[in-house]
């Protein structure tokens, strides 16, 4: 038998490409293993939150352990974090039937979309003669009580790329006024988000709530609706329109700004992204944002605003992949924008009542969730500036009442009706 073998890449904000550790996979055994010049360096490039301890040491013992599942599994997965880094749904058919692979092989899916993963990391495979592999080959020979030989990856599809969720979408480079998803294997610095045939207004739908958010000085990613036409699409599109979201994890010539959700974060699966407990796993985001951004209050404040937003948009997707943070200087963490603003909520009137079910069920944490509630969250995050947080909320909550219900009027019309309910007392935070 032989082992698969990845080149962990981080990209560094002077445009360096730093090889930082390996991602190997033998029979049901995954493991990430990172080089001790980076677990040895002071200032490391980040990679994960998950992955930092409370000091140095703390930070060095979780890079080098054999046996932490953050970085081992014995199950054929990958570590969550590179979970994360992998599309849902039809995205994720569509990569697997590019790689001519299963849709469960996910070492084999990471490989193949590597040169385009979301934020500054990249993985390519790596020569089988690197005599640095020894180590490793013995790891596994060890655990899986067989001989074995380092293996052949195929190298990544050149225009594959791995932006995590449902929805449709597509990695593409700007030239001129046209979006190109045939990059001959240059990272996209957009994504190309299109409607469904059960939700033909989902762009409409997402621009109105980047309409929304921005109308709140809420920080958000650049989108636009473009006409299909304006796009070098590889098949045949149904739809007149789609929305170009300009990636915030990419940057002038080529930079890559690493981000992370906190999914990745928090360690939970993807398909676990809806978290176990609203409270608890917002107060974790707050917390920290809190204690570990660069910018704290500004951070902590743009929560407290994105969160009252997404609850009288009845956005129910905000889960915990929609949540993210970047790091400018490739070390410490930040907000990211605001990102997948979609009204959900005005979907449930127009199919049957079985569908949506979970997020039917957020809905109604939402609609329940009141100022006690939110007193509760600022609690369980420790906050410092809690009363003046809650008297942002509130504030918050008054500028939607007023200059939301004129965005509304160029809204689809189910968007239009459910956000106006909302905020007319469909909600108790407008009671």
């Amino acid at each position: 038998m032989s082992v698969r073998l990845l080149r962990i890449y981080l990209h560094s904000p002077e445009l360096q490409k730093i090889p930082i550790g390996y991602i190997s996979s033998f029979g049901d055994l995954v493991r990430v293993s990172f080089d001790e010049n980076y677990v040895n360096q002071t200032n490391r490039l980040s990679l994960s939150l998950a992955y930092q301890g409370f000091n140095k040491g703390d930070s060095e013992v979780i890079l080098r352990s054999e046996k932490d599942i953050r970085l081992v599994r014995s199950d054929g997965k990958l570590p969550v974090f590179f979970q994360n880094l992998l599309p849902e749904g039809h995205n994720l058919k569509r990569l697997a039937r590019e790689r001519q692979c299963g849709t469960e092989d996910q070492f084999e899916l990471l490989a193949a979309a590597g040169h385009d993963l979301m934020g500054a990391i990249e993985v390519a495979p790596i020569s089988p003669l690197e005599s640095i592999l020894d180590n490793m080959l013995t790891w596994h020979s060890s655990m899986g009580k067989e001989p074995i030989e380092p293996g052949f990856v195929e190298p990544p599809l050149e225009d594959a790329a791995s932006i995590p969720g449902v929805v449709v979408k597509f990695s593409a480079i700007q030239e001129g006024r046209r979006y190109v998803i045939h990059r001959h294997g240059i990272a996209g610095s957009y994504i190309l988000k299109l409607p469904s045939q059960a939700h033909p207004d989902l762009v409409e739908n997402e621009a109105t709530g980047y309409a929304l958010l921005q109308a709140l000085d809420i920080q958000c990613a650049e989108a636009k609706i473009v006409p299909v036409s304006e796009v070098d699409f590889p098949e045949k599109v149904s739809f007149p329109y789609l929305l170009a979201v300009k990636r915030f994890d990419r940057g002038e010539n080529g930079q890559r700004v690493h981000m992370e959700d906190f999914a990745q974060i928090l360690q939970y699966a993807p398909q676990h992204k809806y978290g176990k407990d609203l409270l608890q796993d917002y107060s974790a985001i707050l917390l920290i944002l809190d204690q570990m951004s660069t910018h704290p209050t500004k951070d902590c404040e743009e929560f407290v605003k994105r969160f009252i937003a997404y609850v009288l948009m009845g956005n129910t997707d905000a889960h915990l992949k929609n949540w993210a943070v970047i790091y400018p200087d490739g070390i410490h963490l930040r907000l990211s924008p605001a990102y997948d603003p979609v009204c959900v909520s005005s979907f449930f009137n127009h199919v049957p009542n079985n569908y949506y079910g979970l997020n039917r069920a957020i809905d109604e944490r939402l609609i329940s969730f009141g100022w006690d509630d939110l007193n509760q969250l600022f609690e369980l995050a420790k906050v410092r500036r809690k009363d003046r947080l809650l008297k942002l909320a509130k504030k918050t909550v008054k500028n939607a009442e007023q200059v939301w219900p004129e965005i509304l009027k160029n809204a689809p019309v189910s968007v239009r009706d459910c956000i106006l309910a909302r905020l007319q007392g469909g909600v108790r935070l407008t009671r």
